[in-house]
């Protein structure tokens, strides 16, 4: 009975921080995929592709100057909460420092490797680049509310940004006449205001850097760094090899199979990085299992049902112009269920501090899918990169299910019991 009770109140506690980042992610969603239909009508396959390209390159070049502190911010505020001010002072100081050496990669590669950034002229990758520091200082400052515990204002900053893009890219497009430029200046520009507000949010005012601080944190967040790193690699670099190999009309399209599996992974992400906060507090096991036992079932349901709706979606929204982008969607729906359930896993290892093991399998996935997209993609479409990463992802999956059951005391512990997800699913929508 006791057991019985806890299993119940478990995803009770977890209840109101996953209800309000899913209704915060549900709305980031919602305007994000309308800015990306938005964008598409506008720009067409060919320039959509552009546009993907030049902002899928600053969103890899954030990650990579992330040097793990997406994860050791979060950690060490929910772990050590009188040192938080320093923690903002310090992602503040770092994301300026990080970003001009990241706008110098992001140049450099224009000039060392002109064939990953096809089509995309000086003007526009450079206004691209300049919302690298702000977009970085952003993503630092959010993850220190998210170790406060502070959902809502966690996702409302989010919102609200993704509000502002949408309107503000409508009157450019309808009223300004915007093209590729345009839209890349908007995009900076809503970066940098969404950097600003996450500091207003959190009322801590800036002051030296703490080299102490600072070592400590990313001695914890190295290897969560490598892993990340390589994980958004293994997601975000199909897109440039696509563009690179078959052109920016089939960037174009892979753009919008990706976009629609960024919503996808909406569920399963939200659940997790509420898990993330709480694994760093208590260290076990238990909940993460519980949890993951009824989001596998939920989860497939959910992917189940885009299968029939995938393709009048696409024509819906984007256009006959976009038609393949269904196909491609098809093709990497595996990955999309594995990469969800992988996500869960994630967020557990990082709180547990990031086992080695974890990196090795993202980069083992990362030398994989490379090699298979530079030996299979040339001369074949789009669909290659996306059966590629299906197949990584489910590998992934496998391969951190095998951690996890080390850690949880078998792979019974991840096994769906019907009677749990339906105990699940009642908790989670009752009203105590």
């Amino acid at each position: 009975m006791t057991e019985t009770l806890q299993t119940a109140t478990r995803p009770a506690r977890l209840r109101t921080d996953v209800f309000v980042t899913l209704g915060g992610k549900g709305l980031s969603l919602l305007f994000g995929l309308a800015i990306v239909v938005l964008i598409a009508r506008e720009l067409g396959p060919t320039r959509q592709g552009v546009f993907a390209v030049a902002f899928s390159l600053t969103v890899i070049l954030i990650h990579l100057g992330g040097l793990g502190l997406t994860t050791a911010n979060p950690y060490f505020s929910a772990r050590e909460p009188e040192s938080r001010a320093q923690i903002v002072t310090n992602s503040l100081w770092l994301a300026v420092a990080l970003g001009v050496v990241l706008v110098a990669i992001g140049a450099g590669l224009k000039l060392v490797a002109p064939s990953t950034v096809s089509g995309i002229g000086w003007t526009p990758l450079l206004i691209a680049l300049a919302g690298v520091p702000a977009a970085l200082a952003a993503l630092l400052l959010q993850s220190i509310l998210l170790g406060e515990g502070r959902m809502v204002a966690y996702n409302g900053v989010d919102v609200a940004q993704f509000a502002f893009a949408l309107v503000a890219l409508a009157v450019g497009f309808w009223v300004f006449d915007f093209r590729v430029t345009g839209a890349l200046a908007l995009t900076t520009a809503s970066r940098a205001g969404t950097a600003l507000a996450y500091l207003a949010v959190l009322r801590h005012r800036p002051g030296w850097l703490d080299l102490g601080l600072v070592r400590r944190m990313l001695a914890y967040g190295f290897r969560a760094y490598v892993a990340i790193v390589v994980s958004f690699l293994v997601i975000r670099l199909d897109l440039l090899l696509v563009n690179g190999y078959a052109g920016s009309r089939q960037a174009g399209l892979y753009s919008v199979a990706s976009a629609i599996a960024d919503g996808m992974f909406v569920l399963p992400a939200v659940v997790g990085i509420n898990l993330f906060p709480r694994v760093a507090r208590s260290g076990q096991s238990q909940e993460t299992a519980e949890v993951f036992r009824s989001v596998a079932v939920l989860y497939a349901l959910v992917c189940a049902v885009t299968i029939p709706l995938a393709e009048p979606a696409v024509h819906l929204f984007f256009g006959d112009a976009f038609t393949g982008a269904a196909g491609l969607y098809y093709w990497l729906l595996p990955g999309i269920y594995s990469l969800g359930m992988l996500t869960l896993l994630s967020n557990h290892l990082a709180g547990r501090g990031y086992p080695i093991e974890a990196v090795v399998f993202w980069t083992f996935a990362l030398v994989l899918n490379i090699g298979l997209n530079l030996a299979l993609l040339p001369g074949r479409g789009a669909w290659v990169a996306a059966l590629t990463s299906s197949i990584c992802y489910s590998l992934l999956l496998l391969m951190h299910m095998w951690l996890f059951a080390r850690e949880a005391g078998g792979y019974d512990s991840m096994r769906p019991r019907l009677r749990e997800v339906a105990r699940f699913v009642r908790v989670a929508l009752s009203r105590g």
